[in-house]
């Protein structure tokens, strides 16, 4: 930790008894100092710039009139003061809300209250800055960091996708460098089981979000061995508010302790090639299908409450949705970055609707066209407005 002590110089000074001359004459033969420290009986009482003496000699009759007064008349009587051993940190937020134009004149150091030395405005604002652009290097280098580790994390899921479901595609694109959304895969011979998931936030609070919700959510499918997607948002949700502590605690005076709110909206599918079904439950995100020979899509809705938050109580329920399992039928799952994105020109957010008529756009031809005219049509809707959220889309054939 970097401390003032170690930027103080420790100047000449004057006292109260000398001149303003004996100022004026002081800067001329210092010419390296622009602040000029006043102390009496070694402790510091004003402070005198360079910029205001030579401002004020610089009128007319000033010198016969205080060239022989005492400089204490043009000094500051309340110069910031600061112990050699306060962190540079600490005196930068002080100096930042003092009105004394600390940041610009600068500040006298002191030790035990005894005059140590002074530190110049100019100088302490460029350390500052330093350690700023320091920190934001040392957080970038961890973001970076922190997005290899959320991406290696979709590994697994990545193979599961290329072997169970080899006619896929994946957008999946952070408004950060990290974000809140997440996908997954797992699957056997005779069922295959995806799911989306939109955490609370974007950034490096949301990609922390995906690290536990991912990992309640495997707790889950280790529980749950029908991979039953209604029975996994149940199982996924008590686990969250459990490890979240999302309940509120009645306090010795009534008083309610709200602890986090956080939680994620998710949309679960089960390819259940066996009995030739497909399964489906959602909190908050849909999930889309078109059979082979259709120009539409079919829109399966999620349930209303959100997983993991406070206001989901333990015992919530989603409704689960079944549809015939056929040979060249495509499911699409999408996060809300998609839907909720505003449109450069009308300024309105996308939608579900508008979304679920690009997907239809380019159905009769393969799908990877349909994939990419869906994400044109997002992109041309958006624009130039910038991105509001996380985006994720998955779309597979079956």
């Amino acid at each position: 930790m970097v401390r003032i002590g170690q930027l103080a110089i420790a100047c000449p000074s004057l006292t109260p008894h000398h001149t303003c001359v004996e100022a004026l004459d002081y800067f001329s033969s210092h010419p390296a100092y622009d602040i000029l420290p006043i102390v009496d009986d070694e402790r510091p009482v004003g402070l005198i710039t360079r910029h205001l003496l030579q401002e004020r000699f610089s009128r007319p009759f000033h010198h016969e009139l205080f060239g022989n007064k005492s400089c204490s008349r043009f000094m500051d009587r309340q110069p910031l003061l600061v112990d050699e051993g306060d962190s540079i940190t600490t005196v930068g937020a002080v100096a930042a809300s003092d009105s004394r134009r600390a940041l610009q004149d600068g500040v006298i150091v002191t030790s035990n209250g005894k005059y140590r030395g002074t530190c110049s405005g100019p100088v302490l604002m460029q350390v500052l800055a330093d350690m700023q652009v320091e920190r934001s290097r040392q957080v970038l280098e961890g973001v970076r960091y922190a997005s290899r580790i959320q991406r290696a994390f979709l590994h697994t899921s990545n193979e599961n996708l290329a072997e169970h479901l080899p006619r896929h595609r994946i957008f999946w694109e952070p408004r950060d460098m990290v974000g809140g959304d997440y996908y997954f895969c797992r699957g056997d011979q005779d069922r295959v089981f995806v799911a989306v998931l939109d955490c609370t936030g974007h950034g490096v609070p949301g990609a922390l979000m995906t690290m536990i919700m991912s990992a309640n959510l495997e707790a889950s499918i280790a529980e749950v061995d029908s991979w039953h997607p209604s029975e996994l948002l149940s199982n996924i949700n008590r686990r969250a508010r459990a490890a979240l502590g999302q309940r509120q605690r009645a306090q010795m005076d009534g008083a309610a302790e709200q602890g986090s709110d956080d939680g994620m909206d998710a949309s679960l599918v089960l390819i259940d090639r066996r009995n030739r079904r497909l399964q489906f439950a959602g909190a908050r995100l849909p999930v889309f299908v078109s059979y082979a020979g259709h120009d539409s899509w079919m829109c399966l809705p999620a349930g209303r409450p959100g997983v993991g938050y406070a206001d989901t109580p333990d015992d919530t329920e989603w409704p689960i949705s079944e549809t015939p399992l056929e040979e060249g039928m495509r499911v699409a799952l999408a996060t809300d970055g998609l839907f909720d994105q505003i449109g450069e020109t009308r300024a309105i957010a996308y939608g579900k609707a508008r979304f679920a008529q690009s997907l239809g756009a380019a159905t009769g031809a393969g799908l990877q066209d349909n994939f990419e005219e869906t994400l044109s049509r997002y992109r041309q809707w958006q624009g130039t407005q910038s991105r509001r959220d996380d985006a994720t889309l998955v779309m597979f054939e079956v």
